[in-house]
């Protein structure tokens, strides 16, 4: 894997990614293409899903200049304190590694402006949506891809009984883009003592807490199709990036890497 630099000006923003070892070249991967489509450096903030060790954190910081990796064993202790008074959202964060999503990365964010993407995803071009939230006004929108289909555990009806929330269907956290103060750990810690959804499937957990949480206090926007969810087996050649999840992982590197090598290259022959 080349270390991933470039000739353009260093940006200030900051790029959460959560990330363990079974991910870490995809990673890696994702990174680069970010670099490469949008021709500028970033702040990368690595958070550790509880599997990193201190070779990964030699192997990261070799690979991306700036970097800052946050292990477990640091987390751990300052996130339990910030949420002593949430019993409830402490659960969630350690039930599940996604958890750190909603409560490591506004902890440790330096900037109001939180954006996320997730190891497992590629971008095949400029990502002019996405920098337009990150240098836009702070007008309270939120972004997110958009889902095959809605997986909130709790219905929208009940949303609405429960947190007179109109909940925005089809919210997928592969790339989140939000404001911290949107994750009020109160309104989290509501959410989770009136729906019970800490007792039912915990991979949607975190998901529906975003959507919750932004559906209340921001307007929401669903990235368009050419940041492609769906499970069909091509990517669409117009596509701007695309999550690989679930039933076609296994394309990143086959699909996936057959079109962001040849970026890569033309970026470092230009170098």
């Amino acid at each position: 894997m080349p270390r991933l630099t470039h000739r353009l000006q260093f940006e200030d923003f900051e790029i959460h990614v959560l990330a363990g070892q079974s991910r870490l070249t995809m990673a890696l991967w994702m990174i680069a293409s970010w670099i490469t489509t949008t021709g500028r450096h970033w702040k990368f903030v690595i958070h550790d899903d509880g599997t990193l060790g201190p070779m990964d954190v030699v192997r990261l910081e070799h690979a991306l200049a700036h970097c800052k990796v946050i292990l477990s064993k640091d987390s751990n202790s300052a996130v339990g304190q910030a949420l002593s008074k949430y019993p409830l959202c402490l659960r969630c964060r350690n039930l599940h590694p996604l958890g750190r999503k909603l409560f490591d990365m506004p902890l440790f964010a330096i900037q109001n402006k939180l954006l996320s993407i997730d190891t497992d995803i590629l971008f095949f071009s400029t990502p002019q949506l996405m920098l337009q939230w990150i240098i836009g006004e702070d007008n309270g929108k939120s972004i997110f891809m958009e889902d095959v289909k809605d997986a909130s555990l709790v219905p929208a009806l009940e949303a609405e009984q429960l947190f007179e929330i109109n909940l925005v269907q089809k919210v997928n956290t592969g790339i989140i883009g939000i404001q911290k103060q949107i994750l009020s750990l109160d309104f989290l810690e509501e959410c989770l003592a009136c729906s019970g959804i800490l007792n039912k499937d915990r991979w949607y957990i975190e998901q529906t807490l975003f959507a919750l949480a932004s559906s209340k206090f921001s307007n929401v926007e669903l990235l368009p199709p050419g940041y492609v969810m769906a499970m069909d087996a091509q990517c669409p050649a117009d596509a701007v990036a695309r999550h690989y999840v679930g039933a076609v992982r296994h394309l990143f590197y086959s699909e996936g890497l057959a079109q962001v090598r040849p970026m890569l290259n033309c970026n470092r022959s230009r170098a």
